[in-house]
C-alpha cells in the first residue's frame, strides 16, 4: 500500500481542433498519467485515464501481450461502455506504480479498447483505494490514500 502522504499529478494536455460550439479550442486537458505495469518481473509505462466513471480498472491487451501475460487464462467479464456495446476483459492481478507507489491490482485487459489511446483507473481497485480530488482549475489530481 502506499505510503499515508498524498501524491500530486498533473493532468496531461492533447492538442484537439477547434469546433463549432468551441471555436477557440486548441487543447483538452485530462486526468491522464503514467503508470509502469509490471507481471513475472517485465515493466511497461502505460497511460490512463483516471475515470470516476469506469467501474473497473481496464487496459489494453497489447499491454498484456508485452508483459507476457496469458490474457484468455483470466476470469472473463462482459461489460457495457459508453459504446453501448458488450466488450470483453479478462482479469489478472498484477503489480502497478503510480509516480513511486508499488500496489497490487486486479485488472482487466481487453481487445475493446482500441478506440482509447490509454487504459481506466476506475472504481474497483483504485478509487477504493484513495481520497481523489481532481483540481482542473490547475490541471492537477490529488491522491490520499484511504487508512
Amino acid at each position: 500500500m502506499p505510503p499515508t502522504s498524498s501524491l500530486r499529478l498533473a493532468y496531461k494536455s492533447f492538442p484537439a481542433s477547434a469546433i463549432e460550439p468551441f471555436p477557440n479550442r486548441q487543447f483538452v486537458h485530462r486526468p491522464v498519467v503514467d503508470i509502469l505495469l509490471t507481471f513475472n518481473k517485465k515493466s511497461i509505462k502505460y497511460p490512463v485515464l483516471i475515470d470516476s466513471g469506469a467501474d473497473f480498472c481496464i487496459f489494453h491487451t497489447e499491454a498484456a501481450e508485452i508483459l507476457g501475460i496469458p490474457v484468455n487464462n483470466g476470469k472473463k467479464l462482459r461489460f457495457y461502455g459508453t459504446s453501448g456495446t458488450s466488450q470483453r476483459a479478462y482479469f489478472h492481478t498484477i503489480q502497478i506504480e503510480v509516480a513511486g507507489w508499488p500496489m497490487e491490482l486486479y485488472c482487466g485487459f481487453s481487445d475493446d479498447m482500441k478506440s482509447l489511446p490509454y487504459g481506466l483507473l476506475g472504481q474497483t481497485g483504485f478509487f477504493d483505494r484513495f481520497r481523489i480530488e481532481f483540481d482542473y482549475q490547475n490541471k492537477r489530481i490529488e491522491l490520499k490514500p484511504k487508512r
